[in-house]
Order: C-alpha cells, then structure tokens, then sequence
C-alpha cells in the first residue's frame, strides 16, 4: 500500500489531511511518471477527429482502436471535469452528492470519479441511485461541438455524449469541458475518514478509496 503524502501531518489531536487523487495522479507526475498509461478504454464506434466524425474508411480503421490515456491527460481531464462541475454550482463542501448513471462510457466514467475525489465530492454508485438524484452524470443524444468559436477547444473532451443534470437542467460536458473560460481544479486536501464513495457494499472514505481507485479504475498506478 503506499503511503500518503499528507498536506496536514496527523498528530494525536487531528487525522491531518490527504488526498487519493493527489496520490495518483500529480505526485507520480511531478516524480517523472506522466506518460504512464492509467485509464483504457473501448475503441470508439464513431471516431473523431478535432470534434469531427471521420468518414474516410482508412482513417477509420486506423482510429478504431482501443483509447488509451496517460497520467498527464488523465489528470487534465478529470482536473478540467472538477473545474466545471464547480462552476455549475456543485460544491462538494455543501453535502452535495453526484450519481453515475450506468450508460456513461467507461472512460468517462473513470474520470468523473477522479475528478470527484480531487475536489472532495462524494459519488453514489450503488444499483438503482440516479432515479431521482439532484445531480447526474449520463448519456445524452448530442451532436459534437464543432470548434469555431475562440473558447472552444479542438482537445477532445473524452466526455463525447456524456451529459450532467443538476436539479432538472441539463448541460453538455463536450461543451463543457472544452470551454477555455473554465478552470481546472486544485486537488483539496480531505479529512482521512471523509466519504467519497456510496456503494452497494458500504461506504467508502478518502483514505480506503486510493486502493479502490487502483484497483476499479486505473489501468496501471
């Protein structure tokens, strides 16, 4: 198990704080590791290329492969994901509480977690949760946002047909996360004991989740 790299240092009176996102993703940055592959997904079924579905059968077959992300992009992303999940309004340190619908793309997916963790905000995964939950991560119908316009970025979003509902409304990630006005998150320091994770087995806190994370979402870590 590695061992935390604590922002307050326990001592007898507090736990100190901590981060599972901080472990996986920006100290093995900063120690060289950024090209690592942490997160793999399906090939896509329509491939894209600057936002733009690609029709010519030979680049198809050469973009029909399964995706792969480093460390680096994996932290931009789900850094970029925490930044605008903010800027919607939902802040973690008000109890608010994100569900993962079952149709969100594998991909997606993982970095929704990842940037959950980061800022703090706690995740219901447990069977049946996005009925009537306030806040919702899920697949929508949406065309992809064709950059034009100078705040919108060619980098691909990797949350193509991802949508997230917030007391009723519902916003375009794709847009979203390729809006150049919206900043990326600083990873937040969290009590050990903190939850971040509602499952079918129980719940999960800050310090129990960097082994989860390993394991249920990160390819290698």
């Amino acid at each position: 198990m590695t061992d935390f790299h604590y922002f307050a240092v326990p001592t007898a009176d507090q736990p100190g704080t901590l981060n599972p996102v901080y472990e996986l993703l920006d100290f093995p940055i900063v120690m060289g590791r950024a090209d690592d592959i942490v997160l793999t997904g399906p090939a896509p079924e329509k491939p894209l290329v600057d936002g733009r579905e690609v029709t010519d059968p030979r680049l198809i077959a050469a973009l029909s492969v399964p995706v792969e992300l480093d460390r680096a992009e994996a932290l931009d992303r789900s850094a970029k994901l925490a930044g605008v999940l903010r800027t919607m309004g939902v802040i973690p340190e008000s109890g608010a509480v994100l569900t993962l619908a079952e149709d969100v793309p594998p991909l997606a997916r993982a970095l929704t977690l990842l940037a959950a963790a980061r800022v703090g905000l706690t995740v219901d995964l447990r069977s049946g949760a996005s009925g009537d939950a306030p806040i919702v991560v899920h697949g929508i119908e949406a065309e992809a946002v064709e950059p034009g316009r100078a705040s919108i970025k060619v980098t691909r979003s990797r949350f193509e047909g991802v949508g997230v509902t917030i007391d009723g409304e519902i916003a375009n990630l794709d847009q979203a996360m390729r809006d150049s006005r919206v900043e990326f998150a600083s990873v937040v320091p969290l009590s050990p004991d903190q939850t971040l994770l509602l499952t079918d087995s129980g719940e999960i806190d800050a310090m129990s989740s960097l082994e989860w994370l390993r394991r249920e979402v990160l390819s290698e870590a």
